[in-house]
């Protein structure tokens, strides 16, 4: 064989950054969908489920601290595991907005601790998310109609093929809308097999190229059998591996719509008190019923004592990381949850102090952008999630809304315009009504550009009939 047809093998070394498994992330992600009720919950049965977590009282507060200010003078052990060298993670869950006395008396605080609401049903929630998405008007047609081939479970329930069949249109523009929808709250909406929904998740968690990926993409058959020495044979790595991936992937839903289906009334507590003060809105937090939690100081102390076992220590030191990444993650949706009523009570100050009238045009991007988050993160905040204001008891999501220029170059909220209409019609006359057309020529007089189709469509939105319908309504 000639010398440069001769066949060589090497070693190469080649760097490279990218993020691992985090089933930290997807908790946070998790975390952020919860309103206060459903995190109560949560925080109830990691409690009881992880030993090393613990509630502490009020009265325990003040101990604790003094003791924490003892302990960071001691030496530390051999096995002292230094990466939880802290009992209490929190005080108050967000420390830029403490509840103050003054609120505790607040007369404005409900005197009532449960409300009653209707749920939003899944088209709801993502009906709200496409009308808080800038897009051309004829890729929102075809986001509509995917939406509304979405089942409870949350999966598209015709074909790419079938809808663009149905609209008249390429393959290619409904493939970008239905992108846009995937990208909505809940995490994995609109696959259209539970392969998809899945590697939807996986991509949010941004876990491509992960053992986790190869098993949804490749063996998701052998997954749901769960034959783990057959997938590790495949896949030619250890069992280990694999279990930590099975593991991993059970965190993600294969019915990601499922939260949304309940039927009937719920009862809600408010999420955030908004109320003002000495001419200033703030903020707080509702934490009435949430489990204060701390790590346990008996449970560190077994890394001190030389007695104890390693697989004893091992589960302890998993626990103790379990807990930490529980706690860190409820603090940082506290925070998040802060910062994006934050970013809204400076948006819509007219609208605390006036009512729904002066709700401004508000877009969930311009919340993303101030925050330095994605869109889909603010989604997540304000899902299912009410505030208590000077104006009442709302949903977050209801402080977003689009908005119609006026002649003057100025923005004015859908709210408005609707309010607007309502007005138009209850002024008219009985023997001959509006039409739409004669509503959006008023409406243009006033100031505000909007077309005939329009205005049929926030009349359908609210419940009032058209023209001919008033008509025959009044002579029977």
């Amino acid at each position: 064989m000639a010398r440069g047809n001769q066949l060589r093998t090497s070693l190469s070394l080649n760097l490279s950054q990218r993020l691992a498994m985090t089933p930290s992330l997807l908790q946070k992600i998790e975390l952020l969908t919860l309103n206060q009720l459903e995190l109560s919950n949560l925080l109830t049965q990691e409690l009881a489920e992880n030993p090393v977590l613990e509630e502490v009282s009020q009265q325990a507060e003040g101990e604790d601290s003094e003791k924490r200010d003892e302990e960071k003078d001691k030496g530390e052990g051999e096995d002292s595991y230094d990466d939880f060298d802290y009992e209490y993670f929190f005080e108050e869950y967000l420390s830029p907005a403490p509840r103050s006395r003054e609120w505790e008396n607040n007369s404005e605080l409900p005197s009532f601790e449960l409300f009653l609401a209707t749920p939003s049903t899944l088209s709801d929630h993502l009906n709200w998310q496409l009308r808080m998405t800038e897009m051309p008007a004829a890729a929102c047609e075809i986001a509509e109609f995917i939406i509304g081939n979405i089942n409870e479970d949350g999966y598209l329930m015709v074909t790419v093929e079938e809808i663009a069949e149905s609209l008249q249109v390429s393959i290619d523009q409904v493939d970008e809308a239905l992108r846009v929808v995937q990208d909505f709250d809940p995490i994995g909406i609109g696959g259209r097999d539970l392969q998809e929904c899945l590697l939807l998740q996986i991509r949010a968690a941004e876990m491509e190229g992960s053992l986790v990926e190869k098993l949804v993409l490749a063996h998701l058959a052998l997954v749901q059998a769960r034959k783990f020495k057959e997938l590790a044979k495949e896949l030619d790595c250890e069992l280990e591996e694999v279990a930590s991936a099975m593991e991993t992937l059970r965190d993600f839903s294969p019915k990601p719509g499922e939260r949304y289906s309940s039927q009937g009334a719920t009862y809600i507590q408010p999420d955030v008190h908004i109320y003002k003060m000495e001419g200033e809105y703030v903020i707080a937090l509702n934490d009435d019923g949430l489990p204060k939690l701390r790590l346990s100081r008996s449970y560190r102390e077994l890394f001190k004592q030389k007695n104890v076992s390693k697989d004893i220590k091992r589960f302890v030191r998993e626990r103790f990381r379990s807990a930490m990444e529980l706690l860190r993650s409820v603090d940082q949706r506290q925070q998040t949850i802060y910062r994006a009523c934050e970013a809204i009570v400076n948006r819509q100050r007219k609208f605390l102090d006036n009512g729904m009238t002066q709700l401004q045009p508000m877009l969930i991007k311009d919340v993303a952008e101030e925050l330095g988050v994605h869109s889909s993160t603010v989604s997540r905040v304000v899902a299912n999630k009410h505030a208590h204001t000077p104006q009442g008891v709302m949903e977050l999501r209801k402080f977003f809304t689009s908005g119609l220029e006026s002649a003057d170059g100025q923005s004015i909220s859908v709210i408005q315009v609707k309010g607007a209409i309502k007005g138009i019609i209850a002024n008219e006359s009985n023997k001959k009504p509006f039409s739409d057309q004669r509503i959006a020529n008023l409406l243009n007089d006033q100031g505000i550009q909007i077309t005939r189709r329009t205005v049929a469509k926030y009349r359908d939105q609210l419940n009032i009939p058209g023209s001919r319908e008033r008509k025959i309504a009044v002579l029977f």
